[in-house]
């Protein structure tokens, strides 16, 4: 009787790429907004519209997004993960295409609109997929894996949109995505394995819970988004903010007693879940607030080019690429603790490093300041990822990577927001110095409040209640 070559069943070899194909997701989840973020120039022309119009191009895909990551991890964890994350692919590909096809601003923003349907449906559940389909020993190495791959995203989007829009135009940046969103597609298509969802007592969907989300999630993400430009007390900010409570009570009211929340409620009873949850939307909140005054420090105080400031930026996630998929695979090995911890106290070290920087300093020095606070948040958050997928039942994941995946979006909204806001109101106070000392004065005060928020992250971190998370049943 003769032996099989391989005892290895197909759908166990499959496994094995898997982390490929979630992979190519967290890619495209960076790689869309560098490159389209590039394009905005060049359509505005075009179109023949403002600054603030063009802008709704990305804006409209992180808000489409936000409002869907609950629903859609939430849908995942019922009728199965594959069909919702393979069925994003699709989307992205098929508007993508539709975006190369439009003559006007307004079908532009509603194919991206599109797009981040598809765009929630693939974040949602990535992190989920994975930690599904590999064991407890793994899940952090695999997360810092995913961790670099978005930083590579980050960095590739804007250097290969720059080259494309120049050769081509920029409607060939949407056949980037296209092209990564195909591959996604089929990739998930072939290699990650069938599953139809766990089992509960009903799979009724939860349609107020879900109209309630998606209101509150858009009317907080726009009103914040605008505070700084339409007054923190005009009428639509008042409007939107009224419109944001309500939805926060409905929320809370409905999601305590529906059969399959959207927001699961019962997630946040777990310490180690909330904390860890905390601790990351503080992690995004001094990223963003940080990294976007940045630019400005390196074009209005030393004088360089946008290009060139454009490349001292990847420093940043060229810092977290190297150091996430590392701070992964160790805490597979010490947990989650010291890590995420170390993490938020060398963030806010950072911090206070650029919060000091001069008209004089080295640019080199900058540099290595801005590559260590990338670095620091990428020891901080690959470990934390692995924390918050380790913590929850498997039957939750989705509702888990979902949450988990909003947080990044609320924190990047409410970093550009808050420092802004603050170093506007800095500047204003400082009106009779020159603006270069008015500048380093108004920034300085931004970095320090990160940084300060940065050790109350660590503080969370500390206190998450657990080491090493563990995979239930």
């Amino acid at each position: 009787m003769s032996t099989p070559i391989s005892t290895v069943p197909a759908a166990k070899q499959k496994r094995s790429y898997v982390l490929a194909c979630v992979a190519t997701g967290a890619f495209l989840s960076t790689f869309d907004g560098g490159v389209v973020n590039v394009g905005l120039p060049r359509m505005a022309a075009e179109f023949k519209v403002s600054l603030s119009m063009i802008q709704w191009v990305p804006s409209v895909y992180l808000l489409t997004m936000s409002a869907l990551l609950l629903i859609f991890g939430t849908l995942a964890d019922m009728f199965g993960r594959k069909r919702i994350y393979n069925g994003g692919f699709a989307l992205v590909a098929i508007f993508s295409l539709l975006c190369i096809l439009t003559n006007n601003v307004y079908l532009l923003i509603l194919t991206r609109v599109l797009q981040g349907v598809g765009g929630a449906m693939i974040m949602a559940n990535g992190l989920a997929i994975v930690t599904e389909n590999y064991p407890p020993e793994q899940r952090g190495k695999n997360i810092g894996f995913l961790g670099s791959v978005a930083a590579i995203g980050s960095l590739a989007g804007p250097s290969l949109g720059g080259i494309v829009i120049g050769l081509w135009g920029w409607r060939m940046i949407f056949v980037l995505i296209t092209i990564v969103a195909t591959t996604g597609f089929l990739a998930s298509h072939y290699i990650i394995p069938s599953d139809h969802g766990k089992v509960r007592p009903s799979k009724k969907f939860d349609t107020w819970g879900a109209i309630y989300v998606i209101t509150g999630m858009v009317s907080f993400i726009y009103g914040v988004s605008n505070l700084n430009d339409l007054g923190w007390f005009s009428p639509t900010i008042l409007v939107t903010g009224i419109i944001f409570l309500i939805s926060l009570i409905a929320i809370f009211i409905r999601e305590r007693r529906a059969l399959n929340p959207i927001l699961d409620f019962e997630l946040f009873k777990m310490h180690i879940f909330w904390t860890s949850i905390v601790a990351a939307l503080i992690s995004f909140i001094t990223m963003y607030s940080s990294t976007v005054l940045l630019p400005f420090y390196y074009q209005k105080v030393l004088g360089y080019t946008p290009q060139l400031a454009g490349l001292f930026m990847m420093a940043f996630p060229l810092g977290m690429a190297v150091m996430a998929t590392f701070a992964g695979r160790l805490s597979d090995k010490i947990g989650y603790t010291f890590l995420t911890s170390s993490g938020m106290i060398l963030n806010a070290l950072a911090l206070v490093l650029l919060s000091n920087v001069g008209e004089n300093t080295p640019v080199i020095q900058v540099i290595l300041a801005v590559f260590g606070m990338g670095a620091s948040l990428g020891l901080f958050q690959a470990p934390n990822n692995s924390c918050i997928m380790g913590a929850v039942p498997k039957n939750k994941l989705g509702a888990a990577s979902g949450i988990s995946q909003l947080v990044k979006n609320l924190g990047m909204v409410l970093g550009i927001t808050l420092s802004v806001a603050i170093f506007q109101h800095s500047m204003d106070s400082k009106v009779s110095l020159p603006y270069v000392v008015a500048f380093l004065h108004s920034t300085g005060i931004v970095y320090y409040l990160a940084a300060g928020l940065s050790i109350l992250g660590a503080l969370f971190s500390l206190n998450r209640g657990g080491n090493k998370g563990i995979v239930k049943g």
